[in-house]
């Protein structure tokens, strides 16, 4: 059982990803509500979350003003920012503060089960406008396959992820957070335009990077 939850304050768009799941088992909506603190007031005593929808521009404390506590109280939760805004600053923010991925709120909402598989197989719930501007905020030089550039950190969780290692063995082996690894797989993602973790190994290990 996957369990999710929604904070987003147009009450529409919330209950559509809610009915768009409803009837698929494998997946429960553990909390939905429409403003961080209302969340934590209806949020169940000693729940888990395993995935959660997390819209920006909240009424009160923003998304991103809470992915810290969020991410406190879910370390293993993909927190997926739901948004309209698509500026790079936001978009970089979001993910360093522990965001798993970014949505533009014009996505199909039947779609939503096929987001949710991606992020379950390890790829990354990112717009592809979105990626577009990470790409160009953190690499802008890096167009074509024989351009990318990966950091010694990034070449390392390639390695050892495709040594059979999964995220928490690589972040024990690196020492560093789940977490770390976790950052580290979203930027190779954006910098060799996949969504997958068998794209981006097949990549390192066919040596096109």
């Amino acid at each position: 059982m996957i369990k999710f939850g929604i904070i987003e304050d147009d009450f529409t768009f919330l209950e559509a990803i809610q009915h768009a799941l409803h009837f698929t088992p494998e997946y429960q909506c553990v909390v939905a509500a429409e403003s961080m603190e209302s969340f934590w007031e209806v949020l169940p005593e000693r729940a888990s979350i395993d995935i959660l929808f997390l819209d920006i521009e909240l009424p009160g404390m923003s998304g991103i003003e809470s992915l810290p506590r969020l991410s406190k109280r879910f370390p293993t939760a993909e927190i997926i920012m739901l948004t309209r805004i698509e500026d790079a600053d936001s978009i970089i923010k979001a993910l360093t503060l522990g965001a798993s991925g970014y949505l533009l709120k014009g996505f199909p909402i039947l779609d939503i089960r096929e987001i949710l598989l991606t992020i379950q197989k390890g790829g990354a719930a990112i717009s592809p406008k979105i990626a577009k501007h990470i790409i160009q905020y953190i690499n802008p030089a890096s167009k074509t396959i024989g351009e990318i550039i990966l950091s010694d950190k990034e070449n390392q969780v390639l390695k050892l992820l495709s040594h059979s290692n999964d995220y928490n063995e690589t972040a024990k082996l690196m020492n560093i957070s789940v977490n770390g690894v976790r950052y580290h797989v979203k930027n190779i993602y954006l910098k060799l335009n996949v969504d997958n973790k068998t794209d981006a190994l097949r990549m390192y290990q066919n040596g096109l990077i």
